[in-house]
C-alpha cells in the first residue's frame, strides 16, 4: 500500500512539474513575441513633407541611393507603397534608444512628388529582461535634418 502511495505521489509531482514548466514555456514564448512585435515599425503621424519637381520613380530612387550611401540599412521598402523604413539603430545599455527613418514618396503628378520624412525613436529598458519598446514618437529636429538632407539629394539626382 505504502508502495502505491508513494508512486501516485511521485506521478501526480511529476505531472504537477511537467505542467508548471509548460505555462512557464508559453509565457516565456508570448513574452518573446510581444517584444519582437514591439520592434516591428508602425505608421505614425507627423514628421516633414515637402515637394520635389521630379517624377515618383526619380524621386523614389533617388532617396534609396541617398539612404544607401548614408549607411543606412532599408528593412521596409516597396515602391508600389511608396514606403522606404530603414532598420532600428539601437543605442545605450540599460536604456536604449532605437532610432529609425520613414520615408515616404506620394505622387502628386508626373513631374511632382510630395515625400514626408519621420524619424521615430522608441524606448526600452534592458535589465534582467528586456522589455519590449515603446511606442514610437517622432523626433521632429532629426526629421527636418533627414528632411533636408534627402531634398538635396532628390534634387541632385534629377
Amino acid at each position: 500500500m505504502r508502495k502505491r502511495i508513494l508512486m501516485l505521489c511521485c506521478c501526480a509531482t511529476a505531472l504537477s512539474v511537467t505542467a508548471n514548466s509548460d505555462l512557464f514555456a508559453q509565457r516565456h514564448e508570448k513574452r518573446e513575441a510581444k517584444i519582437a512585435e514591439s520592434a516591428q515599425p508602425k505608421n505614425v503621424k507627423g514628421g516633414v513633407t515637402f515637394q520635389v519637381a521630379a517624377s515618383y520613380d526619380k524621386a523614389y530612387d533617388a532617396v534609396m541611393n541617398h539612404l544607401k550611401r548614408q549607411g543606412y540599412t532599408v528593412d521596409v521598402s516597396g515602391k508600389e507603397t511608396g514606403q522606404i523604413i530603414t532598420a532600428m539603430d539601437i543605442k545605450g545599455g540599460y536604456t536604449q534608444t532605437g532610432t529609425r527613418v520613414q520615408i515616404t514618396c506620394i505622387k502628386d503628378s508626373d513631374t511632382q512628388t510630395s515625400i514626408r520624412v519621420a524619424v521615430t525613436e522608441q524606448k526600452r529598458k534592458k535589465l534582467l529582461q528586456t522589455e519590449p519598446w515603446g511606442d514610437p514618437k517622432v523626433n521632429e529636429d532629426a526629421s527636418t535634418k533627414v528632411a533636408g538632407e534627402v531634398k538635396t539629394a532628390v534634387g541632385a539626382a534629377t
